[in-house]
């Protein structure tokens, strides 16, 4: 997927909301998660999504949502090319509308995909505002009243909160392992070590509650902390190491199978983004 077929900024003012449109691409992203919510329209194409165990097809005008952390694929289906914008809201972020809602719980999203024609046209508004408009009341309005639309007609908050309550022990244990020592050269040994579970077990206890095997959240992990980097400025060589990567090429492979655009890519967006805003 060349750079010129997408197109990937930040907004600081809203917690570095990320925001990505993709122009008729061909492409299958790995399996994945993000640390914060998932909102987008396909506009045009069909988009393909294993998530939840289930398969999901996204056709023209219907809306994307995902919750955090939990992984999914994402590719263009049919053979067709696919057009789609996403915004990516912290939880932090979405947390803040909630409570301005009453909302007293995470927001939860029930459904990967759903048909709304006049919500959709109301995002991929937004989405073409928070590019080019530098008014600010009229960006935190607009963003303020499509989130809150969508947590009011997509979000079950009674039923589970996003970091559910019977997650494994040893899952934890391993998450919190692996974001400590995430620019380490971990082994197996280390999580069974610390879990006191045999490694077989472990990889499948793991891989059950969280969709991906210790090493592929591992790499998402330093990816997410490459993207922090990036923004700051760091030249991609002095990233790949900071974050565990064994050279640049290693960072190259993970970033794109991952978020879509290269390192490069991302940091000067990123620069480009945060310019702009000043």
């Amino acid at each position: 997927m060349s750079n010129r077929n997408t197109k990937f900024w930040l907004i600081p003012e809203f917690n570095n909301l990320e925001l990505f449109q993709a122009n008729a691409i061909h492409y299958h992203y790995a399996r994945h998660s993000h640390s914060g919510y998932s909102i987008g329209v396909i506009e045009a194409g069909v988009g393909g999504n294993y998530y939840q165990g289930t398969t999901y097809l996204a056709p023209p005008q219907s809306i994307i949502l995902m919750n955090p952390d939990e992984a999914h694929t994402g590719y263009s289906a049919e053979e067709l090319p696919l057009t789609y914008r996403m915004l990516y809201p912290s939880v932090a972020l979405m947390s803040q509308i909630a409570i301005d809602l009453q909302i007293k719980r995470l927001p939860y999203f029930t459904s990967a995909v759903v048909p709304n024609k006049t919500l959709a046209r109301q995002i991929l508004s937004l989405h073409s505002v928070l590019e080019k408009s530098i008014d600010r009341l009229e960006n935190q309005s607009r963003l303020i009243e499509v989130f809150s639309t969508v947590l009011l007609h997509y979000s079950d908050v009674e039923i589970r909160s996003i970091q559910s309550a019977k997650e494994h022990h040893a899952v934890r244990l391993i998450k919190d392992y692996l974001h400590d020592h995430f620019s380490s050269n971990v082994s197996l040994e280390q999580l069974a070590e610390i879990t006191r579970l045999d490694r077989s077990y472990l990889i499948r206890v793991f891989r059950q509650a969280v969709g991906m095997p210790p090493y592929t959240y591992l790499n998402q992990i330093r990816v997410e902390k490459a993207k922090q980097l990036l923004q700051q400025g760091m030249a991609v060589s002095e990233v790949a190491i900071a974050v565990g990567m064994s050279d640049q090429s290693h960072l190259n492979r993970h970033f794109k199978r991952i978020t879509g655009i290269t390192p490069g890519h991302y940091r000067t967006m990123s620069i480009s983004s945060k310019t702009n805003s000043l």
